[in-house]
Order: structure tokens, then sequence, then C-alpha cells
């Protein structure tokens, strides 16, 4: 049976139809009816029936409207329009949305109606059987870019002596290695505000959500000719490109990816991006020569030097050891024997070989979980480990997130300061940290301030920051942050020369609207009822 659905804003007509013929005798049933074509919608969303006879002029929604969002959603459902003789022409542009057949609603009979149903029963088959064409074409290239993905893995990254020959064949068959590149796409999440780094699931939709953005900007502007490697890495994306043009012609658009990218991603996310691309290569020989570039592009984004390093000497590029073998174990002991000049002599060796050593990011994340690892079963030891905010847990999301020389250092000097305190007296140190963030807030208070960025700045943990300046100040960072911009806010409400939106803009908000929700919850008013209660 093919399910019918009738559409019209006259009842005369609906009740006409539904007893014009015998449904069951044509392999129909009358599955549903509506009287706009936003309802029609809407159901059509639930049933999904196989043919919609529609009226043209409809309240809410008219008839043309309904047959391009049904089309763009569900291209398998056939229209019969139904219209008056004064709209022949729109009747016209109704078959332009694929309409099998249009019938004048006053010279409706039973015999036109059946001969229509029978055209559109045989367009709902044609249709269908083209949607599972489309449907395993669709199954088969995205299986082949699946192998394709693997194979370029299985070339660029496992550097195998041998590579299989299956995906060796694959890539040269298939011509993705004519001419070919790779693109190193690294995020940074610190500059997102909040009391702690994204977790596992909302950096997963995170960056689920960018890689849409950047699967739309690639397919915009390399056509068919790119595909995303799904590798594995939480940080960045590896875009590869088979590129036909002309050099001058790929480095247009080269140039045009990297600089609409990161400029989207910032907009929508307010997370950092940076896109890095190896030169040109030809052919499957070409492949190691290829690797070696695009894994320099790697360390060379996190020692901080991709722009100062050409393209021979990326080919060339060599790693020392950082050489601090055992430095865990002896953290930990100078952490159980409360020795803060210790704890000074072996942070001052691990920031100066990872400033002054050419090394690899996995070693410097090593050394990182290392003394994590370490400072937190000498503070558990002491027994003081729950009652300080060194929290193992916020240490390792925080290490997870690093992408960058720069960041490891940060870290080393959060690690060195908690310790000071923490090991150490305790109250004095804290004190003077929370001091600094407060100065640092009220110095960038027309600025997007986080606790992220302060605790950056003062050189402590995220939570680290939010147990001290509660301790010193009797409210969290970020209540002090938005109390004050809020009184602030008053300020400028009572001088009345600006506008609620220029206040907003003024003092880092996103938008009016979040300026007003947050003063709302301060004020427990408006911004306007505030500004009107002092004018009166």
């Amino acid at each position: 049976m093919y399910k019918v659905m009738i559409v019209d804003d006259e009842t005369i007509i609906l009740s006409g139809i539904k007893f014009l013929v015998d449904w069951e005798k044509n392999n129909c049933v009358v599955a549903a009816t509506a009287r706009n074509g936003q309802d029609a919608l809407e159901q059509i969303r639930r049933i999904q029936p196989d043919i919609v006879l529609a009226d043209i002029n409809m309240p809410v929604m008219d008839g043309i409207t309904l047959m391009k969002r049904v089309g763009e959603e569900f291209p398998h459902i056939v229209f019969i329009v139904l219209t008056n003789l004064e709209e022949f022409d729109l009747a016209r542009k109704a078959l332009q949305y694929q309409a099998v057949d249009y019938l004048v609603k006053s010279q409706l009979e039973g015999p036109l109606l059946e001969k229509a149903l029978e055209h559109a029963k045989a367009e709902r088959e044609k249709r269908g059987q083209l949607i599972e064409v489309k449907a395993a074409d669709y199954f088969e290239k995205k299986h082949r870019e699946e192998m394709v993905d693997q194979a370029l893995q299985e070339v660029l990254f496992f550097r195998s002596s041998s590579p299989d020959e299956a995906y060796k064949k694959l890539l040269q068959e298939s011509g993705v290695l004519s001419e070919y590149a790779f693109f190193y796409i690294p995020f940074d999440f610190t500059m997102l505000t909040g009391e702690h780094p994204p977790e596992k699931k909302e950096k997963a939709e995170l960056m689920e959500w960018i890689r849409e953005l950047a699967v739309k900007i690639a397919e915009n502007i390399f056509q068919n000719n790119y595909l995303f490697l799904d590798t594995g890495e939480v940080n960045s994306l590896v875009l590869f490109i088979h590129h036909g043009g002309a050099e001058e012609h790929w480095k247009k658009d080269a140039d045009i990816f990297a600089r609409k990218l990161p400029s989207t991603v910032k907009n929508i996310t307010q997370a950092e991006c940076h896109v890095y691309h190896t030169q040109i290569y030809e052919g499957y020989e070409d492949r190691k020569q290829c690797a070696v570039e695009y894994q320099s592009l790697q360390e060379l984004y996190y020692l901080g030097t991709v722009e100062e390093v050409g393209r021979e000497e990326r080919l060339k590029l060599g790693y020392e050891p950082l050489g601090l073998k055992g430095i865990g174990v002896q953290v930990y002991q100078e952490i159980v024997q409360r020795n803060l000049k210790g704890i000074q002599n072996i942070m001052d060796s691990a920031e100066a070989r990872i400033s002054n050593t050419v090394h690899q990011k996995s070693q410097a994340i090593w050394l990182l979980n290392e003394l994590n690892r370490e400072a937190s079963q000498a503070l558990a030891q002491l027994g003081i480990l729950e009652k300080t905010s060194y929290e193992k847990v916020s240490s390792v999301a925080v290490i997870e997130n690093i992408s960058t020389r720069k960041q490891v250092l940060e870290w080393l000097s959060m690690l060195r300061n908690t310790l000071t305190d923490v090991v150490g007296s305790g109250t004095a140190q804290g004190n003077l940290l929370a001091k600094k963030a407060h100065r640092y807030a009220l110095d960038h208070i027309e600025s997007h301030i986080g606790l992220q960025e302060t605790a950056a700045y003062v050189g402590v943990s995220v939570g680290y920051l939010s147990t001290i300046f509660k301790k010193e100040y009797g409210q969290s960072f970020m209540d002090f942050i938005n109390s004050t911009k809020i009184e602030y806010a008053c300020r400028l409400l009572e001088e009345k020369d600006m506008m609620i939106t220029e206040i907003a803009c003024r003092l880092g908000y996103e938008n009016a609207y979040y300026f007003s929700r947050v003063f709302r919850k301060y004020m427990h008013m408006s911004p306007t009822d505030y500004q009107k209660r002092m004018l009166s």
C-alpha cells in the first residue's frame, strides 16, 4: 500500500478527494490530511508518505515552499499539485520541483485522479531505485575513502619499511598520488573560558564541530580533491589534498584555506587554530620525504619555530634528548623531605632543558606526566594531598590539552608555584598569588577575561587559583569578575551616555543578551529596568 497525504485549506476539497476514488483498489491508503503547509511538513516528517496531493495556495506555508522543503529532506516523496485555473503558472512552476502531475480542482474527477496516482506510484518506484543506487554508490565511495585513509596512514605515520602491497596498489591506481600535499591543523583550547579545561566528552564534541566546519570549507575550496584522515588525534586535524591544477592555483587555494579556517574556528568556538602544509609531492616514491616534512611540521609547531625553518631544514631536522631521566624520583624525595630549595633546583633544571634543547613533544609530555605522578604520590605520602588544591585529575586534564613548548613551560611554572605553597608555609605565598590575580583582573576588567588565562598569568593551575582566591576574598574568581563588571556597568548606565549594547561590548561580553542575563543575576532586574529606576 502506498501512503497518501492530502493537503488543502478548504475542508470541502479535503472531504471530496477522500471519497472520490476507491483508495484500496488503487493500492493506496489516505494516511493523513493537513490544512496548511507547515502542518503538512511536520506530519510528513513523522509518517513519510509516498505521495502528497497538495494545494498551491495555502496559509502559513504555500504548496511551492512545501515541495521545496520536502524535496530537500525526502527526495523520494512524490507530489501531485492541486490548483485552480487562475493558478496555472504556479502549477507549471511546481513541475520544476518534480511534481508528477497537476489537477485542476474544479475539473477533478475520479478517473483523472486515478491516472495521476498511477503516474505518482510509478515515479515513487523509480525514485526509490535511484536512491538505492545512490546509496550503494555512496557506501562504495565511503569504503574506498576509508581504504585510502588507511593506506595513507600506513605510508605517512607508520613508516613501514615494506608497506602493504595492497595499499601501495590502491594508492597508485586511485591516482591520489599524482600531485599531493598534507595539511597539519593544530588547535589550542587553552583560551576557552571556564574554571577547568574541557572534559574529554566536551572536547570530543567540540572537535567534531570543528571538523564539520573544516570539511565545509575544504569542500568549497578543494571540491572533491581532499580527505581528512582519521588519525585519532585530539588536538589536531590531518588534511590530505591531491591537486591536479597549476602550482599557482594550488598556492592560491592553500592560502585561502589557511586564512579562512582559523578565522571561522575562532569566531564560532573561540579556539585558536593554525594551518601548515607540506610542499607538493609527486608519485609513490616521494612518500617518505613527504612523511618526514609532515612530522617536522608537527614538532616545529610544538617548538614554536615553524615560520623560522625552511623546507630544506625541515627535512634534516634532528632532536636532542632531554636527559632528565629519574627526575620524577628526585622531585618525590624533595617533596617528602619538604625541601623547597631542592624542589626549586629540580624545576630550574627541567625548565632549562625544555627551553634550550630541540626535543620532541613526546619527551616533554612524558616528563610532565612523570612529575605529576610522583608529586601526587609524595603529597599523598605526607597525608596532605586531599587537603590541598593540587588535584591530580585536573593536572592530567591540563597535560592532555598541551600542544606547545610554551604551554609545557607554563605547566612547569604552575607546578613550581603550587608545590612552593603546598609544601611550604602555604598562607603567605597563596595570598600573594591571589592578590596578583585580583590586580590582573581589575586591570583587564574591560576585556573578555577568564580563569584560564589569569591562572596562566599568575603561574598556577586553574584549580589552585580557584582555591586560594576564594580563601583570600570569600568568593569565586568568576563571581568576582562578574560582580565587578556589573558594578562598573551600573556606573555606565547611570551616566546615560551609552547604549546597553555598547556597554556589553565595552565590558567584553559576547553579546547584549548574555550581558543582560548576568546583570539580572546580580542586580535582580534587567539593565533597562535599572536605567529607568535611576532616571526616576
